[in-house]
């Protein structure tokens, strides 16, 4: 017997240190807490400090239907670090409000709920500081407008979107978040959701990085976009602006699509990316402008877009074309640099073809820098017919038979400008020169082909560079490394002399043996004889 009882006491012993050793807790589920509409806070046993209108969680929350309903203004609610864990059932929120005004939410980690924290028609609200991870959805905003903020969260592992605004405008924004691996958007704007701005977030490994979806007049500034499959999406949104975003390591960089059209895109960088850095899919009159797109497959494409502006964009390094046009016409295409593209700088393919399309910008403005255009700069003015460099090739670049830059660039557009060496020509007495006489400004190392042109009577004779003897090639080229004088010497096409001792005649075999200058001695003393008997005849007439 007395082994039982100290078996049993032993038993005991052991649980209870094991208990002890492991902090073994059963975990308990709870309801949904709620602050009111009075600032009471329901249950009152709800780890929640109230001081004043600051209320504060003191410990961590499990909840198996919502975990916090703030049903007061102006007011609030800090997690200090504490998670809300929810139990996955369905249609659940961690943190939510509806029609709330100046509430702010910080300091939370929250996960395991359908929505991580939700606005409902509330405006003048504040979300910030919070991690909000493996929620069905992140921070939702709906239909909630008026100057909402969204910032400095961690929205990531969440099943379908990190942060979402649906039928949510004026001026809420979403700004200095981290949004990561979110299935299928990072950030996304529906329905009509307008005059929002979208700036400084940090948004990677996502479905589409950062989406537009009928939703106009909205600014999305200054984030870094990678590893998504699109970077920046927009279908039937238009009047937005995008301006200064860093997308790299995207299969597609920025996408207009499905009649996005009056949408600015504006300083961004599209690196990197698998297939497109920049497309326009049926989106017309959209403003490109000092863009890159870069090491990727095709730089920039429009696919049945038309009218829009591309001005001063880079499309350099892209495997299959720097610009593509696929039945896209009336779009104006001037001051980009395309540089070392592989396959094709511009490639527009005969079907469907692009018509009217416009790649230049008229005389003296120039059209496009071709890194692989051939021409020289030694002509200037709108027919290229007049000496001296301006900047602009002497011939078109033909892109194919329906599209050709009349006036490319020979420096790329935005860098500095070449250098430049004047040419004075000079002539002696006797000839002129083509290029005429005169100074005329070149482009470093340009080389100037200069024609000496003889009166009659002259000839010829040689060049002076820079007062140097350079010979009488006829045309002279002369290399531009510096400043230059190039002078062409004539001289006169003398008679002959005649030899010492006269000229001799041959007439028939017979050398005379007088010399050939008393015959012509004794022929203008005839002449002036002959002259003054004809004189003495004519006065005895009279």
């Amino acid at each position: 017997m007395k082994r039982i009882v100290s078996g049993t006491v032993l038993a005991f012993l052991l649980i209870g240190m094991l208990t002890l050793a492991f902090n073994i807790q059963p975990v308990k589920a709870s309801g949904t807490i709620y602050i009111r509409a009075d600032g009471s806070v329901d249950p009152n046993t709800a780890p929640i400090h109230r001081d004043g209108d600051l209320y504060t969680l003191t410990d961590d929350i499990f909840s198996d239907a919502d975990g916090i309903v703030i049903e007061r203004n102006n007011m609030t609610l800090d997690g200090a670090g504490h998670t809300v864990q929810g139990s996955g059932a369905w249609y659940s929120r961690g943190v939510s409000l509806s029609g709330r005004r100046n509430v702010t939410i910080k300091g939370f980690k929250i996960k395991g709920f359908t929505e991580g924290i939700r606005l409902y028609t509330a405006s003048n609200n504040s979300i910030y500081g919070n991690n909000v991870t493996n929620n069905e959805y992140g921070i939702t905003l709906e239909h909630s407008s008026i100057n909402n903020s969204i910032r400095g969260n961690n929205v990531i592992n969440n099943k379908w979107w990190g942060i979402n605004l649906y039928s949510s405008s004026i001026n809420n924004s979403i700004a200095g978040n981290n949004v990561t691996n979110n299935w299928k958007d990072g950030i996304s704007l529906d329905m009509s959701s307008s005059n929002n701005s979208i700036y400084r977030n940090n948004v990677t490994n996502n479905g589409y990085a950062i989406r537009l979806w009928y939703s106009p007049n909205n600014s999305i500034v200054g984030n870094n976009i990678t590893n998504s499959e699109y970077g920046i999406s927009l279908e039937f949104s238009t009047n937005n602006s995008i301006i200064r975003n860093n997308i790299t390591n995207n299969w597609v960089g920025i996408s207009l699509l499905s009649y996005s059209s009056y949408n600015r895109l504006v300083n961004n960088t599209a690196s990197n990316n698998g297939d497109k850095g920049i497309l326009l899919g049926n989106s017309n009159n959209n403003l490109l402008s000092s863009n890159i797109a870069s090491n990727t497959n095709y730089g920039i494409e429009l696919s049945g877009s038309s009218d829009n502006v591309l001005v001063s964009n880079t499309a350099s390094n892209n495997r299959w074309s720097g610009i593509s046009l696929w039945n896209s016409n009336s779009n104006v295409i001037y001051h980009n640099n395309f540089v070392d593209n592989i396959g094709w700088q511009a490639y527009l393919p005969t079907y469907p073809k692009s018509y009217n399309n416009t790649w230049d910008d008229g005389y003296p403005y120039g059209g496009n820098y071709w890194s692989d255009y051939t021409g020289v700069d030694v002509k200037r003015g709108p027919n290229q017919d007049f000496h001296g460099s301006d900047g602009i090739g002497d011939t078109p670049y033909i892109i194919d038979a329906n599209n050709t830059d009349h006036y490319p660039l020979m420096n790329p557009y935005g860098a500095p400008p070449l250098p430049t060496y004047s040419l004075t020509i000079t002539t002696t007495v006797g000839g002129t020169t083509n290029p005429a006489p005169g100074t005329y400004s070149y482009t470093a190392n340009s080389a100037v082909q200069v024609t000496a042109i003889p009166n009659s009577n002259y000839l010829f004779h040689h060049w002076e560079l820079d007062s140097i003897n350079v010979g009488s090639a006829n045309p002279y080229t002369v290399l531009m490394d510096t400043n230059h004088l190039l002078k062409a010497v004539f001289s006169p096409i003398s008679p002959p002399k005649p030899p010492v001792g006269g000229y001799s005649v041959t007439i028939e075999g017979y050398t005379p043996a007088q010399p050939l200058t008393s015959y012509i001695a004794l022929a203008a003393f005839l002449m002036t004889a002959f002259t003054i008997a004809r004189r003495k005849t004519h006065k005895r007439t009279k």
